[in-house]
């Protein structure tokens, strides 16, 4: 372990000493398989930092080797599952024979794995049914993960028109009770996983709303790969989310987390409290999502109320409260990766000034003392321990990509490099 005197954790430092005990720690026990809690996400980390440190690929081999293990139990999900490997794997690749044959398999599993949700999600439509699952179509473990990996180089083009596709569909109306509701409109999460909500929602979110597909429906019009009624799903997601802002005078615009059929259906929306200022709910996931729909249709007031939104986080009076935990999901490091993006893409010294603070406060609850330095709270739903792990979604490595970022000039990349943070859909 690096030794800093204390006050002198800066971001650089941070990064190398959690990278540090990450190789370390390599293939030792993961609590579960995916980007979210295991080992592709740890190389994901080191992948990024071998850019510069060729030696660290050793390690990288050996972790998505440890992953690779565990592909017959996973899902399939982004960050839940077997594309969190396939992914990390693309990312790790420097010439298109690196891990060919893992891809090959995570490519052919995940094709299975899409067409059965496909043919599943299209009979219900047919069926008249409500109910989208949020695990079918989220970015977490559903269809709009598996887009992003399909796009990820080496990409399939085939693969991911099949996705459009179907979230084109998504954004039909339906309808459930008495009236038409938006055809995203799902049932509760199972009691495991959420106890406490057993309401049908239309979810706003990024890793498990509508957001998501709107980032990548707007990502691969940018792209050139586009089906028909593409536009017009990307402009009903965001004229819905648009709908959906809550304008404080005080606090600025922000959203909700999740909407009743209730308040979908009343004559006018009513006021509710926005979502914490996070990666998965609230105004950051949302404005990113809305920043890429605007520049893809060149819907410049989308891109205004996207900027509009992030500045604001940062002006509300406690607009960081609720940020307890460090990591990307629903805590600081999210909202730094988030407010660096848009700060360079919108030229916002005062956003990337943010940033920058946040990273500085991350620095500052850097435990040397804990295992990886960032332990979270516990989430007493699904988690009742505390969580102090290498890992990407909720744990240090996750935190010191971040960090990595903020403390480093942003180097060049070689066309098909894919950015880690693709993985979130920020890009």
């Amino acid at each position: 372990m690096t030794a800093a005197p204390a006050g002198r954790w800066d971001a650089g430092t941070v990064a190398a000493e959690i990278a540090a005990r990450v190789r370390d720690h390599a293939t030792g026990d993961f609590a579960a398989a995916g980007l979210g809690m295991g080992a592709s996400g740890a190389a994901l980390l080191l992948s990024e930092l071998s850019r510069g440190d060729p030696g660290l690929r050793t390690t990288v081999h050996a972790l998505l080797a440890a992953e690779a293990g565990f592909a017959g139990a996973k899902g399939s999900g982004l960050i839940t599952g077997l594309a969190g490997l396939g992914f990390a794997a693309k990312h790790a690749a420097r010439s298109p024979r690196d891990y060919a044959t893992v891809r090959g398999r995570v490519d052919a599993a995940l094709r299975h794995r899409l067409g059965k949700v496909l043919d599943a999600e299209y009979g219900r439509m047919e069926s008249g049914a409500p109910g989208a699952d949020r695990g079918d179509f989220d970015v977490v473990s559903g269809v709009t993960g598996l887009g992003r990996y399909f796009l990820a180089e080496p990409s399939d083009p085939e693969a991911v028109h099949d996705v459009l596709r179907y979230l084109v569909a998504l954004t039909e109306p339906g309808k459930a009770g008495a009236g038409p509701l938006p055809g995203w409109f799902s049932p509760p999460w199972p009691a495991a996983v959420d106890p406490r909500r057993r309401e049908w929602v239309l979810d706003l979110g990024l890793a498990h709303g509508i957001a998501g597909p709107l980032a990548l429906l707007s990502l691969c019009w940018t792209r050139g790969l586009r089906v028909p009624g593409h536009d017009m799903a990307v402009r009903r997601i965001a004229r819905w989310l648009m709908s959906w802002r809550q304008e404080d005078p005080d606090a600025g615009p922000g959203w909700p987390g999740t909407v009743s059929a209730d308040q979908e259906s009343a004559p006018t929306r009513p006021a509710l409290e926005p979502g914490r200022a996070s990666w998965c709910y609230g105004a950051p996931g949302i404005a990113r999502a809305l920043h890429l729909a605007g520049v893809a249709l060149g819907e410049d007031a989308w891109v205004h109320a996207a900027a509009e939104a992030m500045r604001a986080v940062f002006a509300r009076p406690g607009g960081l409260r609720g940020l307890d935990d460090p990591g990307l999901c629903h805590g600081l490091a999210g909202l730094a990766r988030i407010t660096g993006r848009m700060a360079d893409e919108l030229d916002d010294p005062s956003l990337s000034a943010r940033a920058d603070e946040i990273a500085e406060r991350l620095c500052a609850r850097f435990d040397p003392g804990a295992a990886f330095g960032f332990p979270t709270a516990p989430v007493p739903s699904h988690r009742p321990e505390p969580l102090d792990a290498p890992t990407f979604l909720e744990g240090a490595a996750g935190v010191a990509l971040v960090l990595l970022g903020r403390s480093t000039p942003p180097a060049g990349t070689a066309e098909g490099d894919v950015p880690w943070d693709a993985a979130l859909l920020l890009v």
